[in-house]
């Protein structure tokens, strides 16, 4: 059992992380036009980040490595009798996405532990739309200190804005916007990039 797995049932607990989703949906809802839309939540854990955009779309999947994760997402759709969100098992580094078939991709604070971003980037490319939206919200580079229970599943320790730059353009997207969004307070401060590419 994972750890995400273990703090599922008390994911939504911390207020911090509620704030941290709903800046990044509401900044992807000023850029991206998200009604009617076929919508990856990509590591959507519990579902912080689909729940404010199930009333605007047409359908989101929502993908996890944790089964713990998806259960407690689940659990809440049922509760509020929500109809447009289904969940599915996924490894990004190991299983493949369906090819062309979501408008957007939002992934949040998840490429830090995908081993291969690139090739996830690349992959999240190929099941896009044509004219589809991948929007990553995630870690700028940090000094291995943001999680406090240690780095045993972290693959990375933030991205550079270089980095980010570089992994849109060589898997053809279109960068439209890449800033800082938001800024974590902890012992010191974290800062977390919004980066939206279009497929063109």
């Amino acid at each position: 059992m994972s750890r995400f797995d273990k703090l599922a049932t008390e994911w939504d607990l911390k207020p911090a992380r509620i704030k941290s989703a709903l800046k990044t949906t509401r900044k992807i809802k000023e850029i991206i036009d998200i009604k009617d839309k076929d919508i990856l939540d990509y590591g959507s854990g519990t579902g912080l980040v689909s729940f404010d955009f199930f009333k605007d779309a047409r359908s989101i999947i929502a993908m996890d490595n944790s089964q713990g994760m998806l259960e407690e997402l689940d659990r809440k759709t049922t509760q509020a009798n929500i109809t447009n969100i289904k969940t599915k098992l996924h490894d990004a580094n190991t299983d493949s996405l369906p090819k062309k078939t979501f408008d957007l991709i939002v992934t949040a604070m998840t490429l830090h532990h995908i081993k291969q971003p690139a090739n996830f980037i690349q992959n999240a490319v190929d099941a896009l739309k044509d004219g589809g939206y991948l929007a990553i919200s995630d870690l700028e580079s940090e000094d291995g200190t943001f999680h406090s229970m240690g780095n045993d599943d972290v693959e990375h320790l933030g991205f550079d804005k270089e980095q980010i730059r570089g992994f849109f353009e060589d898997a053809g997207l279109e960068l439209v916007y890449l800033e800082r969004n938001e800024v974590v307070e902890k012992h010191r401060d974290f800062h977390i990039f919004l980066a939206v590419g279009k497929l063109v």
